[in-house]
């Protein structure tokens, strides 16, 4: 499911941690794919900011497809360039400089072919030094028969490490980071029309089920500060050759995420248990792939994962989820019914 766009709150717009580079603007040109997700182009977003615009010279948008009306709207607003991968060769990646690639795979069934041309571009350019790819959170839990797009995150993986011991491939991915972020809180954006209309939250899982949601912008500031980082080798050493793993910083059961939602919303909201099925047919095509859904039934998420990492490179601390529902309290809180007098 993709994640809808979140803005960073005002504790990380201050952050002084997150930020790189002192009082002089760093060199480093930096592209980011898939711009057109949500992912990508909130990635930018905060890049473009004034917290990270010193930590680079030049910041690129790579795209696998048209950008939907939303994120189109973000781009336009950041002023990024941005260019579609297809008209992208390793000559042109040299002409802008690109030493520092941020590989979000996008939410495609050809995701594997699409981020290996990527990477095959910059082996090619043999100068792409710093790589960081974005995978997910329990792809080494998922099973190739029952989670196969999930599962696909760690081949994946295995493609974006493979330049760091290849002489051939020059520096590119001599300085690798990968981040595997968790089911994302934006998700259950999803379902803000249940939640409006009836006052329920439909999610695929049994009540028991638990599971760590992450906020978009955690990942997203998480990201940025990764890529402006700097270290002898290019990422900061505190990243570099690094796993992390990004989870939300509460283990919660459906039931508990509801409540935390209706503590921030002052409104009652009731977690729904529903099948794959109904997911599918209340998602429609953004309901496609339920992987994360499925490893969530699976008991394959009771775990959290990142609060000491988070905060030891970025200086905050995760969202929890009350506050993250009070971030999007628009969008949850049940609409009163017009009665006729």
């Amino acid at each position: 499911m993709a994640p809808k766009k979140v803005v960073a709150n005002s504790e990380q717009t201050e952050n002084p941690q997150a930020k790189s580079g002192g009082d002089t603007k760093s060199e480093r040109v930096i592209a980011v794919s898939a711009a057109e997700g949500y992912t990508g182009s909130a990635l930018l977003e905060l890049l473009a900011s004034d917290q990270f615009k010193d930590g680079y010279a030049k910041l690129v948008g790579l795209t696998f497809g048209e950008p939907k009306e939303d994120t189109k709207a973000i781009l336009e607003e950041t002023g990024v360039e941005t260019m579609m991968v297809d008209k992208v060769d390793e000559n042109k990646l040299k002409e802008l400089g690109v030493d520092t690639l941020c590989l979000i795979p996008p939410a495609s069934k050809e995701k594997m072919e699409l981020v290996k041309h990527v990477l095959e571009l910059g082996k090619k350019a043999k100068s792409v030094q710093n790589m960081v790819l974005v995978s997910s959170a329990g792809a080494d839990y998922a099973e190739r028969d029952k989670q196969p797009r999930l599962r696909e995150f760690i081949d994946l993986e295995v493609l974006a490490m493979q330049p760091k011991s290849d002489p051939s491939t020059g520096d590119t991915g001599h300085s690798p980071c990968i981040v595997r972020a968790g089911f994302y809180m934006e998700n259950l954006l999803l379902y803000s029309k249940q939640a409006q209309g009836e006052g329920q939250l439909p999610i695929p899982i049994d009540p028991d089920h638990k599971f760590a949601p992450v906020a978009l912008g955690d990942v997203a500031l998480l990201l940025a500060t990764i890529l402006v980082s700097k270290g002898p080798h290019g990422l900061g050493d505190e990243v570099r050759g690094q796993l992390i793993v990004c989870t939300g910083p509460q283990l919660v059961a459906g039931p508990e995420l509801a409540e935390a939602a209706s503590q921030a919303l002052g409104t009652k909201l009731e977690f729904s248990s529903v099948t794959e099925a109904q997911a599918k047919k209340i998602l429609g095509s953004e309901g496609e792939e339920l992987d994360d859904d499925s490893l969530v039934r699976d008991g394959k998420t009771n775990y959290v994962a990142s609060p000491p990492a988070f905060k030891m490179v970025t200086g905050q601390d995760l969202t929890l989820p009350t506050d993250w529902f009070q971030s999007y309290q628009d969008s949850f809180k049940r609409k009163k019914r017009r009665t006729t007098k």
